[in-house]
């Protein structure tokens, strides 16, 4: 028959026998609405990210002409924007342009945090 740990422990001592040594503990029972309510907060779920706003300013940011030919791929550590660019004369414009596109992804709510910018090709 198994009991919890806490009293599998009070049954060891009220039988002198060492108790088990177990990190595992017992912990109060969360309601539904508290764990819903975390992992909202925790993983900011209907919220803004910076990657959502990034890419609902796209257009402005890299201009319409080379929109459609790179991407962003991902933000590392909240600092850093990897792009994805189509070809290479479009890395090669995006990098002479560079620090346009930093200054005017930094212009963007929430985004002043990306202070640098890298340049993949695709």
């Amino acid at each position: 028959m198994h009991f919890r740990p806490d009293i599998e422990d009070l049954i060891a001592s009220l039988r002198g026998i060492p108790a088990r040594r177990s990190r595992a503990k017992m912990r109060s029972a969360t309601t539904l609405d508290n764990l819903v309510e975390v992992i909202f907060e925790r993983y900011q779920i209907g919220k803004d990210n910076i990657e959502d706003v990034i890419m609902a300013n796209w257009k402005d940011v890299v201009g319409e002409r080379t929109a459609h030919r790179c991407r962003p791929q991902r933000l590392v550590q909240g600092r850093k924007l990897i792009i994805l660019a189509g070809s290479p004369v479009i890395r090669q414009e995006l990098q002479f342009n560079q620090n346009r596109i930093l200054r005017k992804i930094q212009a963007l709510p929430g985004c002043h945090t990306i202070n640098e910018i890298v340049i993949l090709n695709g």
